[in-house]
């Protein structure tokens, strides 16, 4: 799932990130510039580690990015002669690849994964008989992969795991497009290049505008609002013709100059990489206790109808009180400019991939670790019960031991804070483990017996003969892909990328998708209110002739009421990401190791986030022999 944007070069290409062309913003404090003991010296030093791991590199400078991308793609095997005893918990992305490294560089690796059904994580696919039409399948975590996430699309290349285009904006119908081999490039900064396949990337072209906004009693497309933004603007009380997309480009770019140059054109480049990691620094230091609305009034002069309206319509207004970093990192990879792709089988195939060949036991709940010199003692038990919103089942016997030389716990650390360590954790890892914010996202997903989205009105006409009614809001534009914003309950809807699943007549919407406090009040529903409430808004926006092609069949993910991952993702409130951020991947003793994408701050939420930590921890295994 989770739920995110960049300040570095990722694919050769500068990225937006954050930040103005002048001097720091007036609010930030220089404190990084103060050394000595104490408090101020302290926080420095943990703001130059975040900056290394935000950038994913070390104290020498080394691209870890490209050290990665040749683990991952079999040109590079871990170092280390030895073979050790590892138990890897965990069976998500992050715990799979770390397991698949070691096993392929020839330690005993045994898998633990509480649920008792499936792996995955938080990459999870409806599929089969859920849905009235087996043949279909939609996403209840991840779903989509960014272009620049070069580590995700390197290692499912490398495993076979097929792909096509995902389209964050509607795009005519059209057959299926496999972009196959495209190629997967990343440039580092010490000059050499990675590449991956034999075709040109893949490009997808503009939106057709045709998705709907619904805001504050008015109803738009997406067209007619980059048109004319100035009525919807107004509803909120901002008088402005900028559409909110860009006020919040503009916005982000505030930081943008600790870690990049303004050329005389007006584009970016950025700085050596010494001097990035130096700005990076800087910027945490300066701004990681800002929430983002104190960002958005203090740096960024905003007013509140300015931040609730594009707060509104670029899904900020939820995660106000959050630090604002994360939805800096985010603006990156979630926005129309950026080329997207899913995995043509399901997000799904990815974990399946990984998990060939690898020794995996199902239904083995953590519940204790002792930790001394000889290694470690991991202790489990059985599983029952489902693993969403369960009123009934739950850890039975009989129990399980496994001795083993280290362990990587790769499952979040809401579900860590279940596990009794004996001896307890070091302090810093204990806060962490205690006080690091999850957030939460809720999908309700809703089967239709036919694709009404990618018909035009004359379709519509010949499909309901007599009981035709016009749609509205406007004439029905055939599309695939994009989505809707609104600020009723339901937020976001999103559309298949893709024509069909296997010449299904059918496919499934995601009818309401919400984060943060919109996701907890659809988590207090029951799932017959959620398949109602959301069924009710689609049918508000296009009009109630959908109704007679939705099946009975309606699947809603709650992230926060899963048993085995107790939230959507880290995103840090204020302060956290220096005060408990050094602590999150640090190992303990020698023999505990910590994976998932909490550990990598560039990543929250996304699989290059598990694949990037999943590397790492296999590394310090290797490493620590």
């Amino acid at each position: 799932m989770f739920s995110r944007r960049t300040f570095f070069n990722v694919s050769g290409v500068a990225l937006a990130g954050t930040a103005a062309a002048t001097a720091r913003p007036a609010a930030a404090v220089n404190r990084s510039a103060r050394t000595g003991p104490g408090p101020d010296h302290a926080r420095s030093e943990a703001a130059l580690s975040m900056a290394r791991r935000v950038l994913l590199t070390d104290d020498e400078h080394t691209d870890l990015t490209l050290q990665y991308l040749r683990l991952l793609t079999g040109s590079a095997r871990l170092p280390g002669k030895g073979r050790r005893r590892v138990i890897v918990v965990g069976a998500g992305v992050a715990g799979l690849t770390c397991a698949r490294l070691l096993t392929a560089a020839g330690h005993d690796v045994r898998v633990l994964e509480a649920n008792g059904n499936r792996i995955g994580g938080r990459v999870k696919t409806f599929r089969g008989k859920v849905w009235q039409d087996p043949r279909l399948r939609a996403e209840a975590g991840a779903m989509r992969i960014p272009s620049t996430h070069v580590l995700t699309l390197a290692l499912a290349d490398s495993l076979g795991v097929a792909r096509r285009p995902f389209h964050q904006v509607d795009v005519p119908p059209s057959p299926d497009i496999s972009p196959g081999t495209s190629r997967v490039s990343y440039r580092s900064w010490t000059g050499e290049l990675f590449s991956t396949g034999n075709k040109k990337p893949y490009q997808v072209g503009p939106g057709l505008g045709s998705r709907l906004l619904h805001v504050n009693g008015q109803t738009v497309t997406k067209a007619e609002y980059l048109r004319d933004p100035r009525p919807v603007n107004k509803s909120f009380g901002w008088d402005s013709a900028t559409p909110a997309s860009q006020a919040w480009a503009q916005a982000v770019e505030k930081t943008r100059a600790y870690t990049q140059t303004r050329n005389a054109d007006g584009t970016w480049s950025d700085m050596p990489i010494v001097d990035r990691v130096e700005g990076m620094a800087r910027l945490l230091d300066d701004l990681d206790d800002m929430s983002l609305h104190q960002y958005l009034t203090d740096i960024a002069g905003w007013g509140t109808a300015q931040i609730q309206a594009v707060g509104t319509l670029e899904n900020l207004t939820s995660r106000l009180s959050y630090g604002l970093l994360h939805s800096a990192l985010d603006a990156v990879d979630i926005n129309p400019a950026v080329t997207y792709f899913e995995f043509t089988g399901g997000t799904d195939t990815l974990p399946r991939a990984l998990a060939r060949g690898l020794r995996i036991e199902t239904g083995r709940v953590l519940t204790s670790v002792a930790w001394h010199e000889r290694g470690v003692t991991v202790h489990a038990a059985p599983e029952t019960g489902p693993e969403d919103e369960a009123l009934h089942g739950g850890t039975g016997e009989p129990r399980y031991t496994y001795d083993a030389d280290a362990v990587v716990l790769a499952v979040p650390f809401a579900a860590l804070r279940h596990v009794t360590f004996d001896p307890i954790l070091p302090y810093g890892k204990r806060r962490a483990i205690i006080e690091l914010h999850h957030d939460t996202a809720h999908k309700v997903l809703i089967e239709f017996t036919r694709r009404w989205w990618e018909w035009d009105e004359d379709t519509w006409k010949a499909e309901l003969g007599s009981a035709y009614r016009p749609a509205p809001h406007g004439p029905a534009v055939p599309a695939i892909g994009g989505g809707c914003v609104s600020d009723e309950a339901s937020r976001f809807v999103y559309f298949p990328s893709h024509p069909s699943d296997h010449d299904s007549p059918g496919g499934v919407v995601l009818a309401a998708y919400n984060w943060a406090g919109d996701a907890l009040r659809f988590d207090a529903l029951t799932p017959h209110d959620r398949h109602t409430e959301a069924l009710d808004h689609l049918t508000a926006l296009y009009g109630e002739r959908i109704r007679r092609y939705a099946t009975d069949r309606c699947v809603s993910q709650s992230w926060l009421r899963n048993r085995w991952a107790l939230g959507e993702a880290v995103i840090e409130t204020p302060g956290q990401l220096l005060s408990l951020g050094p602590h999150v991947s640090t190992p303990v003793g020698g023999t505990l190791y910590f994976a998932g994408d909490h550990c990598q701050p560039r990543y929250h939420a996304w699989i290059a986030g598990a694949i990037a930590s999943g590397t790492e921890a296999a590394l310090q295994v290797a490493h620590a022999q």
